[in-house]
């Protein structure tokens, strides 16, 4: 009787000792997450768990907008073509420019079929008409040419003006 109880409190603290184990293992799972989503959240400096997740939250809601600003932009610069493409027509190229302050975007949409419009054409416009190009991009998606220039004014002072580039990018693009 003493030997079974001796296999019976050895089994139980045996339990006892993989619960205990699991429970480390989780903790120090949890731990790597943590740390993981620290360094995204904030990579600077450590937080207490509660303000991480708080940003963690934040960040998510701020990525999230983003995203949707993004695919309405993309729905609008893509916005009728493939009713325009079921049509036979098309109004491609689009352009379009935005201007906040002193800094502006353009937005081109060809398509492949046109005549061919070199990247750096168009950054010397921007450059030509005092502006400092801080992001120029090209990017070929199926059978359309992106183009995206984000500029700033080298003197705020003197500003950049949006209709004399458009004029200039119309130019070049017809």
């Amino acid at each position: 009787m003493e030997r079974a109880r001796e296999i019976g409190e050895g089994s139980a603290s045996s339990l006892r000792e993989q619960r205990n184990l699991r429970e480390k293992e989780r903790r120090m799972r949890m731990k790597h997450l943590f740390s993981i989503l620290s360094s995204h959240v904030s990579p600077t400096r450590r937080l207490p768990v509660p303000q991480l997740i708080d940003q963690a939250v934040s960040y998510m809601i701020q990525l999230k907008e983003k995203v949707n600003y993004l695919n309405e932009m993309k729905r609008r610069m893509l916005g009728g073509e493939v009713k325009n493409r079921s049509e036979g027509s098309s109004l491609l190229p689009k352009l379009s420019i935005r201007s906040l302050d002193s800094i502006i975007e353009m937005n081109l949409v060809m398509d492949l079929n046109m005549k061919g419009v070199m990247l750096h054409k168009l950054v010397s416009v921007f450059e030509e008409e005092g502006a400092q190009v801080m992001s120029a991009n090209l990017q070929n998606l199926n059978d359309r040419t992106f183009y995206t220039i984000i500029a700033q004014a080298i003197i705020c002072r003197i500003g950049i003006d949006p209709s004399r580039i458009e004029e200039r990018l119309r130019d070049i693009i017809s």
